[in-house]
């Protein structure tokens, strides 16, 4: 049976990626760079690390100064602090204010991106949901919500409605989009749970990963009209998701999002089988 990773051997030469998170059971950006690194030949790795609050700017600290590793995939809860752990920012994640990626670079300084707006769109766009012109209620206004509110903006959504119980990150992300995009129309949502006028949801919140979670707002009946995305990948039908495919709406986790970053990934971290800093499995022999 083929697996991931079947042919990767790690030894004295191999290059090391990192996703930084808590927590990180969840995660699958392993498996897909990994298979990727493998496919590839590249004599590269990608691991998982845990790192809670309270230790990620020693951990992250930490990692940096190891000679070895070449970047890291930032995730939750991280993603707006570690902007403040690299040495320049993308124009993206200036915008947005977060990263969830971050490269060394020749001269030894990090450079950090955000990939999971852009992802997530490349990712929904060939399950048939229509971005453009849509009215958006989004959940949650964290790094990644914030990522993902930018591209819809960007992407030509015609109105945006954010709520967040954290009303500082709230009013930073809503003032943030009407600078940067003054042809969307962008509020404060007072009133999560009314779809009425709702062409699209979109759950950026981390409400429904834990076991025994409900939905982020107590939803009534959905029309079948309504587009649903819970960002979440684990579990990989959320209360959200359930109750949305009740009524028959085209609903999608969060594992398009990250199928759409990785050739955004790729080609950060420069994992080219071309890229003569990173070495091939059949150099050694």
């Amino acid at each position: 049976m083929n697996t991931p990773m079947q042919n990767v051997r790690v030894d004295g030469a191999t290059r090391l990626f990192g996703i930084v998170g808590h927590p990180v059971a969840q995660v699958k950006t392993p498996q897909l760079l990994n298979a990727r690194f493998d496919a590839s030949r590249l004599n590269a790795v990608c691991v998982p690390f845990d790192a809670p609050v309270e230790h990620f700017e020693a951990i992250v600290q930490g990692l940096k100064s190891l000679a070895n590793l070449d970047g890291l995939v930032i995730t939750v809860p991280h993603k707006i602090s570690a902007r403040a752990l690299v040495d320049r920012l993308s124009p993206a994640a200036q915008r947005v204010g977060a990263i969830n990626a971050m490269r060394r670079e020749a001269d030894g300084t990090w450079l950090g991106d955000m990939f999971d707006g852009t992802g997530l769109l490349q990712g929904l766009a060939p399950l048939g949901f229509q971005l453009a012109g849509q009215r958006v209620k989004q959940i949650g206004a964290g790094g990644a919500g914030a990522a993902v509110a930018h591209a819809l903006a960007q992407a030509g959504a015609a109105s945006l409605a954010v709520s967040d119980p954290r009303q500082a990150a709230l009013s930073e992300l809503v003032e943030r989009l009407r600078h940067f995009y003054p042809d969307c129309k962008v509020d404060i949502d007072h009133n999560p749970a009314d779809v009425t006028d709702t062409d699209l949801l979109i759950n950026c919140s981390p409400v429904g990963m834990g076991t025994g979670d409900g939905m982020p707002v107590a939803f009534g009946a959905f029309p079948a009209a309504l587009q649903v995305v819970d960002i979440i990948m684990t579990p990989a039908e959320t209360p959200l998701l359930k109750h949305a495919r009740r009524f028959g709406c085209n609903a999608s986790n969060g594992l398009p999002m990250i199928h759409g970053q990785l050739e955004a990934f790729a080609r950060f971290f420069r994992v080219d089988p071309a890229e003569p800093a990173l070495s091939t499995f059949s150099d050694v022999r």
